[in-house]
């Protein structure tokens, strides 16, 4: 068989998601012909594919050799220094695949992307407009800026980009993204009006636009409307009866105000039946399965969550905490450690974790872990709170009732805790204790969420 059937059947094998017997493909092509660039480019992006980095970068250093103008083995190396966070590297070979080829798009956006991510967006909007500049048209490309400058928040420049891209759109997908992304860009400026128009005029025009239905969803509950917000969802869910992104934004919505919790439950479960490999879906599939107090079946979404992402931290610190409240810390903590390894400034996770030392009687190393919360976000009340108990517990009432104060002023609303815990006992005639409590003003909460 020729070299050129066996990188054909790679080239299927691969778009299909099967990468291992891609390579393999892949790699009987290359001994059919050991010097084809293209051959140990494929070679390399299925490597790249498998995370095998070391050997996916030889094979692309190989290529470039042989082809040292290509654009495509140059833009291997920057995505295997993507993967390896470098960032000189990861500049150093997207602009060498720019000067390689400035028609090639995909190096505009990874780069402009990449300082977009950086925190770079004034870097990020010079490499867009680089392109944009040259093709003014290219609705793709504008579209691709205005999110990466709407994912740095800098909203102001990306409704500049998603007006252009509506001003040049070719087809209809184009232009309702492009109309529905601004109208994203108008809610995050504040000018919540004009956004809920915006999205209208979409739905008007393209009914069975999802995003447009879930975004205005959205819209009206940060804009503290939530009756209008569960009427999009729902309108959105007659409009586009198929969509299990409608289903998962409602059930997700019932949840928050904890209201129809069955039916949220449904939803939940018809989306994911619909989008079974969507990582969200399972999320809030666990989500309203705890709700409804299946601690089993809350376990099962979240360890399929892991099964498509292991490292996803949010389904390690719902796990660790359904471990720890089944009585096994030592699961528990295993899988906290994992959801810190990915999401290391949590201040849930850092306070799920230091609650295992609390609870184990380690208040030095449980009161380590829960400054690290602090530091991470100074309003999380419930690591305020467990601070103040930790101080309690040593007798030093004045740090205390400091950090009572802090949590009270985070939000901590939970009076009964504090009425009831043994280790504030010597505080009840406390003035100030007294008066702490009585600015609690919603007991049996205690912001955790």
């Amino acid at each position: 068989m020729e070299y050129e059937e066996y990188l054909e059947q790679g080239e299927t094998l691969a778009s299909e998601g099967l990468i291992e017997e891609a390579l393999s493909r892949f790699e009987q092509a290359l001994e059919a012909a050991p010097e084809n660039p293209e051959v140990i480019e494929a070679v390399g992006r299925a490597l790249l594919n498998l995370d095998r980095l070391e050997e996916a970068e030889a094979s692309f250093l190989d290529a470039l050799e042989l082809d040292p103008e290509w654009v495509a083995p140059r833009m291997g190396l920057a995505m295997v220094a993507l993967r390896r966070d470098e960032p000189f590297k990861i500049v150093h070979h997207l602009e060498r695949a720019i000067e390689a080829d400035p028609g090639h798009p995909d190096a505009y956006v990874e780069l402009g992307r990449y300082y977009g991510f950086m925190g770079e967006p004034a870097l990020a909007k010079a490499t867009f407009e680089r392109w944009t500049k040259r093709l003014p048209e290219d609705a793709d490309m504008l579209i691709n800026a205005g999110l990466t400058l709407f994912d740095a928040a800098d909203y102001a420049e990306s409704l500049e980009f998603f007006e252009k891209a509506i001003e040049v759109a070719s087809d209809e997908g184009q232009r309702s993204g492009a109309q529905t992304f601004r109208a994203n860009a108008l809610d995050m400026l504040g000018r919540y009006a004009e956004a809920v128009a915006a999205y209208q005029r979409v739905i008007a025009e393209t009914p069975d636009w999802w995003e447009a239905h879930a975004n205005l969803g959205i819209c009206h509950a940060r804009n503290g409307h939530p009756e209008r917000a569960e009427a999009a969802f729902r309108r959105g869910l007659t409009d586009c009866p198929g969509s299990p992104e409608i289903r998962d934004e409602l059930a997700a919505h019932l949840l928050a105000q904890r209201r129809n919790l069955p039916e949220a439950l449904t939803l939940s479960e018809e989306a994911v039946a619909l989008g079974r490999d969507e990582i969200r879906h399972l999320i809030t599939l666990g989500e309203a399965r705890l709700a409804l107090e299946d601690e089993a079946g809350a376990a099962e979404a979240y360890e399929a969550v892991l099964a498509l992402d292991p490292e996803n931290p949010e389904a390690h610190l719902e796990l660790g905490i359904l471990h720890e409240h089944g009585g096994e810390p030592e699961r528990a903590e295993e899988h906290f450690v994992e959801s810190l390894k990915s999401d290391p400034a949590n201040p849930r996770a850092l306070y799920s974790y230091a609650s295992l030392y609390y609870t184990a009687d380690d208040l030095e190393a449980a009161e380590e872990i829960l400054e690290r919360a602090v530091a991470a976000d100074a309003r999380y009340s419930p690591a305020l709170s467990a601070l103040a108990s930790i101080m309690a517990r040593r007798g030093e009432y004045d740090e205390a009732l400091d950090f009572i104060e802090r949590a009270v002023e985070a939000g901590e609303s939970d009076a009964e805790h504090f009425r009831s815990a043994l280790e504030f006992a010597p505080l009840h005639a406390d003035p100030r204790f007294r008066t702490l409590l009585s600015r609690m003003a919603r007991p049996g909460s205690n912001g955790q969420g």
